[in-house]
């Protein structure tokens, strides 16, 4: 995402900022709500996994992944690490930052905000649970009309592409479908 599409992102979400019911607005605007939620295996530690839960490291795994660093210290994921993505558009933030058990991210588009919960449990084989929470909220009728629209399947196949990149060291070969968010 260039300067001047960042920028049309944050106007478009000032415009949907009054009717989101913010405070000091009188709009009869109520945002829905809706939770998602998947949890996968991989025959990994945690350890091997969390690094490529990284927008830069995503390059690697996630075919047709785009993103633009636009706040790292370190150049890759970490706490308070924001990116675009041209989906959307979408402006992600790194809330909660905690190798290798937990990654949070705050997703904010023009129709609402995703919430993005993934922990890493580690298996009595050794290998990892990573669970998949989304949170959605609409910011405006054409948000609150996606947001219990959400189909675990791309969860699903993410956790099957990381799988197949910790398995081969090679990138699955699937486009990432479309997300609806």
């Amino acid at each position: 995402m260039n300067r001047k599409q960042f920028l049309q992102l944050l106007a478009a979400l000032s415009l949907a900022a009054p009717a989101a019911g913010f405070a000091g607005t009188t709009s009869a605007f109520r945002a829905r709500r809706a939770v998602a939620e998947f949890t996968g295996e991989l025959d990994a530690p945690p350890q091997d996994v969390f690094p490529l839960l990284c927008p830069v490291r995503e390059y690697e795994w996630l075919d047709g992944w785009k993103c633009d660093m636009i706040f790292t210290k370190s150049g890759v994921a970490e706490e308070n690490c924001i990116f675009s993505t041209p989906n959307g558009p979408s402006i992600w933030n790194v809330d909660h930052y905690e190798p290798p058990r937990k990654i949070e991210f705050t997703v904010v588009s023009p129709e609402m905000v995703n919430r993005l919960n993934i922990t890493l449990e580690p298996t009595p084989s050794g290998g990892t649970r990573l669970n998949w929470q989304r949170t959605f909220t609409g910011l405006n009728d054409a948000g609150n009309a996606k947001v219990n629209s959400w189909d675990t399947g791309l969860d699903r196949k993410l956790t099957r592409a990381i799988a197949e990149f910790l398995k081969t060291g090679k990138m699955m070969p699937w486009s990432k479908p479309e997300s609806n968010r």
